[in-house]
């Protein structure tokens, strides 16, 4: 069996990206955050949408601090399934998903959710936000494809539903 790993765009495929106009690559951090409970996204009923903009290091550490106070509150909510951050040049974006819109809701109702929020009213750290829920509209299915044979099995799986051959899903323990 093979091993998922990170495999970043080599120059024939940097080269690819940037030949399309209006492509940015912007070299920075991308950082993650897991729920309570191992998902796929396939899991996610909702999405939560956060843009940022600071105009100030030291505005923009307090926001990093005041995140970090809010993720174990994140992380103790059942619904609550992967937040990742990232940024396009000035722009942070945060993508969060949820198993539902009431999950969402009850978080930003939260006494961790209000704190922040409280924070950034009475003595602003960011330049501008912006902060949306969606509710899926369709939930697509998961597959993984199979090394040995090509099929494609639906996630979450273990082995090829054609020929058995072990496959690694990222979101299985076992």
């Amino acid at each position: 069996m093979t091993n998922i790993d990170s495999f970043p765009p080599d120059e024939t495929s940097r080269a690819a990206s940037h030949a399309v106009p209006g492509t940015r690559i912007t070299p920075g951090v991308v950082s993650a955050l897991d729920g309570p409970t191992l998902a796929g996204p396939e899991a996610a009923g909702a999405l939560t949408l956060l843009h940022t903009t600071f105009t100030s290091d030291a505005g923009a550490q307090r926001g990093y601090r005041n995140f970090a106070a809010m993720k174990e509150d994140f992380r103790n909510r059942p619904g609550f399934l992967r937040w990742l951050t990232f940024n396009d040049g000035p722009h942070g974006y945060a993508l969060g998903l949820w198993r539902n819109t009431e999950d969402v809701t009850a978080f930003v109702a939260g006494a961790a959710h209000q704190a922040m929020a409280r924070e950034q009213r009475e003595r602003p750290f960011e330049h501008s936000q912006f902060a949306g829920i969606w509710a899926a509209h369709r939930v697509g299915r998961r597959v993984l494809y199979c090394e040995q044979c090509a099929t494609a099995t639906a996630a979450p799986a273990a082995s090829c539903s054609s020929c058995a051959a072990p496959l690694q899903d990222p979101f299985r323990l076992t």
